[in-house]
């Protein structure tokens, strides 16, 4: 019976995956809004400048990675990573935004900051770091090389 339940599952998820695209993700006008979905995300790695290596909290401590676009203050979407090992790899995606009808899309300012506080304000003592790039862009390198006065 649990063979059956699950061949059934498998044939299900085959049947739906066969699906025609919708239309308004046909032609020229579709394929861009398929495209400004494809590549909402930034991927890379974030270093410690060997300058600050010893000033990295004891204990717990959070790299907080925040995606800003030029025009808005505001941040697109944040991914809080705890006690993280350095060079960190990372990929904020859509699933990380903040509110649903933003993108991550056009050019990017991406900002990472260490801080044994999870809080969205940069406090006394955090390390931070700062890296210009685009939607989809792959291999964005922050190097944390500033401690916050």
């Amino acid at each position: 019976m649990r063979i059956f339940a699950t061949l059934l599952t498998l044939l299900a998820l085959l049947f739906s995956a066969c699906q025609e695209l919708p239309k308004e993700y046909r032609g020229e006008e579709g394929k861009k809004k398929l495209e400004r979905y494809r590549n909402q995300f930034v991927k890379g790695v974030v270093v410690i400048d060997e300058k600050l290596r010893d000033k990295l909290p004891k204990g717990q401590y959070f790299l907080i990675i925040s995606v800003k676009n030029l025009k808005e203050p505001q941040p697109i979407a944040v991914l809080r990573v705890k006690n993280p090992e350095f060079p960190y790899r990372f990929k904020v995606t859509g699933k990380n935004k903040i509110r649903t009808d933003r993108f991550i899309e056009g050019e990017l300012i991406v900002n990472a900051r260490v801080s044994s506080s999870p809080m969205a304000e940069a406090r006394k003592g955090d390390l931070v770091g700062s890296a210009s790039a685009k939607a989809g862009d792959r291999d964005v390198r922050i190097v944390i090389d500033t401690e916050v006065p």
